[in-house]
């Protein structure tokens, strides 16, 4: 069972509507608090096992929202990237041993140490 949790700041602390249980207004310090102050009034009114309960945490803090989801995007892009990186490496340390150059030779033009040229190879 998803039940969504509309959250936004007041006061230093955060006000809790969920509009799937009447629109129950809870306050709570933490977040995570409060996702398990719904957990448990879900099990206790609707029978609901805990661990069928997703709480879906929505907030509105529009500045601060639009910037941590600009940085996450960030940080998925590089992600991609590290990936396509590391396959790109693989790839040219395994033409260079094609070549027939040693670890060591490859260490040297990577700029890596023959260990990290070795796990290279391991993992082309």
């Amino acid at each position: 069972m998803e039940i969504k949790a509309e959250c936004e700041r007041k006061a230093g602390a955060w006000r809790v509507r969920v509009p799937e249980l009447d629109n129950l207004l809870i306050s709570s310090k933490r977040l995570d608090l409060a996702t398990e102050q719904i957990k448990d009034l879900v099990h206790e009114y609707q029978g609901i096992d805990r661990c069928d309960v997703i709480v879906k945490v929505e907030t509105s803090m529009p500045g601060i929202m639009c910037d941590l989801e600009q940085a996450q995007e960030k940080m998925r892009e590089a992600s991609r990237l590290q990936e396509e990186a590391s396959r790109e490496i693989r790839d040219v340390v395994s033409r260079l041993r094609d070549e027939g150059l040693s670890m060591r030779d490859i260490g040297v033009l990577l700029r890596i140490s023959p260990q990290r040229v070795a796990q290279l190879v391991e993992t082309a």
